[in-house]
C-alpha cells in the first residue's frame, strides 16, 4: 500500500542509475508488506517526460533498444516499468472544483491548499495530492520517495495529509 514516487521507479528500473541499489533493497523490503504498488497519471507523464529526453543513456531491456521509433521505444519502456513493479496507475477522475470564477481539477486545487502548508516544488505538491487522494480511498498509507525536499517535510505531511512519507 504504497505510492512511489517517480524518481523511486526510474532507481529501481534503471540499472545505471546512482540510487539503483538503493532502490532495488527498499522495493524488495516493500514487497514484504504488501503486494501492490500504486502511481498516479502524474507519474506516467513524468516517466514520459524524463524517458524521452534521456532514454538513449539507459540500458534498455532486451528487444526494446533495437526499436527504432522512439515513441514506441519510449512506450515499450515504460510498459516495462510498470510489470516489473506490478504498479497500479489510476485513472483520473474528472473531479472539478469552483476556485472563484474559476473551475479547476481536483488535484490542482488540493495542490494549492497543500502549498501554503508544505512549500514543496509544483509536481511534489501535484504527487502530493493524488497520494491523498489514494489514501483517502484506503490505497496506499505511505509515500515513497528519494526525494529530500519531501522527505524533510515528512513530519508535516503526516500532520495535514495523513501520509507516511519514507525513503526506507
Amino acid at each position: 500500500m504504497f505510492y512511489l514516487d517517480t524518481c523511486v521507479i526510474l532507481a529501481y528500473c534503471i540499472d545505471g542509475d546512482p540510487q539503483h541499489r538503493k532502490a532495488v533493497n527498499l522495493v524488495e523490503k516493500l514487497r514484504q508488506k504488501a503486494d501492490k504498488f500504486y502511481a498516479s497519471t502524474l507519474t506516467l507523464v513524468e516517466l514520459y517526460s524524463v524517458l524521452s529526453r534521456n532514454i538513449q543513456k539507459y540500458r534498455l531491456p532486451p528487444g526494446i533498444e533495437e526499436s527504432v521509433n522512439h515513441k514506441n521505444k519510449l512506450q515499450a519502456t515504460i510498459t516495462y516499468f510498470i510489470q516489473l513493479l506490478s504498479l497500479h496507475i489510476l485513472s483520473d477522475e474528472a473531479k472539478l472544483v469552483d476556485l472563484g470564477n474559476l473551475k479547476l481539477f481536483y488535484e490542482f486545487f488540493d495542490a494549492i491548499d497543500l502549498a501554503t502548508k508544505l512549500k514543496l516544488k509544483t509536481l511534489d505538491l501535484l504527487h502530493l495530492a493524488y497520494a491523498r487522494q489514494f489514501a483517502a480511498k484506503k490505497l496506499i498509507r505511505s509515500f515513497v520517495t528519494f526525494d529530500s525536499q519531501i522527505l524533510e517535510n515528512k513530519d508535516a505531511i503526516l500532520k495535514d495529509i495523513g501520509i507516511e512519507v519514507t525513503d526506507g
